[in-house]
């Protein structure tokens, strides 16, 4: 019995032939090819041609490997050996097309799969230096334009303080309107690309929704009601007024929300309303919604109206505001760090409905309202100094605008005696000739940037000299440079465009 099954399959796919000098077909087995006796092996296929060659030479068995032959309109991968032997010559042929077939299609997917892997990591590639491009992109031109916006807001407000006719005057508050919006788009820039890269962290605080409410109500009250538009705040009453969350990214996007609302909606009315969705332990999962009776937005355009710098190109009238397209993507960006996702419900015409669901946590019962909360803010006064003397301040900034409006604005308090330097290089060598009571210094200067001569400044073996004040007013805006320039040893650093009076204050801290 195993006889028969080893005839069955070990000679299945092997096939022999005896063939006489000339090639003439003696004998066969017929296995897969079925050969007609007294007919020559070189009518099965033009490689048997080969025979004619090799047959002086064949002391040896000869072999050739995957070899291709056709016969009878069908195609085999085979293997053929060779043999002289009494009675003539042996051919073996071994059918292993399958085998072939096979092992070839696992090489090729094995192959593919590898192309497809190289493909997926330059791809990868690719997307992370467009990525890194685009983050360094946003950075430096936040960083360039922060110069010349430092000096425009110094120059509004020294003319805001001087004697303007009505009109003027009107015209200097337009102005500080639109820096102010200008600020708040370098802002919005600085957090998208802030997002993108991972940098932004969220920083949960115990606040209260019902001042954060009040102050939004506030806000846009007052806008709505220059624009003809009724606007409303709606609160659940379940829901529990201390919270514990991020306060500033919700405002962050609720102000996003509200402004995207408003610049879309000519009439009509536009409602925040807060909706309690569950409340578990000390867990309260908010329904947040911003509706408005504005142009809408198409069907089409509600996946795209989330991206960075894209607008609402084809649904809204020739007369409406054009924006830049950030307050939504920035949106999308702070509430996937929060877990949670902007949806909108809408169409043209017909207004639009922007909605996220928001998980907040509740303290602790013993914690009450006014034991968080901070005293409410008291009408700002005139800053302030220790000393009714003069001052002595070395400004080192090399931008020549930013520098005027500096040096003048700091004159007109009456409070300083100013220096200035243009180089990095040359700042210790003023330390070291005069005694000043504050250096004022760009971080980014030429030749020995400012972070830099603070590392020096701090090092310097003579106390005069290494323990003097320094403030550093940068274009950058990262916290973590921020820390890179506090850890050099700088007192604080404020960020371009700063307040003048944030710049007095905060040189207030340290003049004694």
């Amino acid at each position: 019995m195993l006889d028969q099954y080893q005839k069955e399959y070990a000679t299945k796919n092997v096939q022999f032939i005896l063939i006489d000098e000339s090639g003439l077909i003696l004998e066969t087995d017929q296995a897969f090819l079925k050969l007609d006796i007294q007919t020559t092996i070189f009518d099965v296929h033009p490689f048997f041609y080969t025979f004619e060659s090799i047959k002086d030479a064949l002391d040896k068995e000869l072999l050739y490997n995957c070899v291709h032959i056709n016969y009878r309109n069908r195609d085999y991968v085979t293997d053929i050996k060779f043999a002289r032997k009494k009675d003539g010559y042996l051919i073996i042929i071994s059918d292993y097309t399958n085998h072939y077939t096979e092992y070839q299609a696992i090489a090729q997917t094995r192959n593919e799969s590898i192309i497809n892997g190289e493909l997926v990591a330059i791809k990868n590639a690719e997307l992370e230096e467009r990525e890194k491009f685009k983050n360094s992109f946003i950075r430096n031109f936040s960083h360039e334009l922060r110069n010349p916006l430092t000096s425009i807001i110094s120059i509004t407000k020294i003319l805001s303080g001087t004697e303007l006719t009505n009109q003027q005057q009107d015209m200097v508050t337009f102005l500080q309107q639109s820096n102010s919006n200008l600020k708040q788009l370098l802002d919005d820039i600085l957090s998208i690309s802030m997002i993108s890269s991972g940098r932004l962290k969220l920083r949960e605080n115990i606040f209260s929704l019902s001042q954060l409410f009040d102050l939004l109500q506030f806000t846009y009250k007052t806008k709505a009601s220059e624009r003809d538009i009724d606007f409303e705040v709606k609160v659940d009453k379940k829901i529990t007024d201390l919270v514990e969350g991020d306060r500033l990214r919700l405002f962050q996007v609720l102000t996003n929300l509200l402004d995207n609302a408003f610049k879309y909606t000519q009439s009509g009315k536009i409602t925040l309303d807060i909706q309690l969705n569950q409340k578990r332990a000390n867990r309260l999962n908010l329904r947040f919604e911003v509706i408005d009776t504005g142009v809408g937005v198409s069907l089409e355009n509600q996946i795209t109206i989330f991206e960075s710098f894209s607008q609402l190109n084809g649904d809204q009238s020739s007369d409406l505001p054009k924006g830049t397209g950030l307050g939504l993507s920035i949106v999308k960006g702070l509430l996937k760090l929060m877990d949670s996702e902007i949806k909108v419900v809408s169409s043209v015409a017909n207004g639009s409905t922007f909605y996220f669901d928001l998980t907040l946590k509740q303290p602790l019962p013993n914690i009450t309202k006014t034991s968080i909360l901070a005293p409410r803010k008291k009408k700002e006064k005139k800053v302030k100094f220790k000393s009714d003397r003069k001052f002595r301040i070395l400004l080192a900034e090399d931008d020549i605008n930013v520098q005027t409006v500096l040096f003048k604005s700091l004159l007109d308090t009456n409070l300083f005696y100013i220096d200035l330097v243009s180089d990095g290089a040359l700042i210790m060598e003023k330390l070291i000739n005069d005694d000043y009571d504050l250096l004022l210094t760009d971080v980014n200067l030429p030749n020995v940037t400012g972070d830099q001569v603070a590392r020096l400044i701090r090092d310097f073996p003579f106390k005069n000299i290494k323990n003097i004040p320094i403030i550093g007013i940068t274009a950058y805006s990262y916290e973590d440079d921020f820390k890179a320039f506090k850890k050099s040893g700088m007192n604080a650093v404020l960020s371009k465009p700063f307040d003048h009076d944030e710049l007095l204050k905060t040189m207030s801290k340290y003049l004694k």
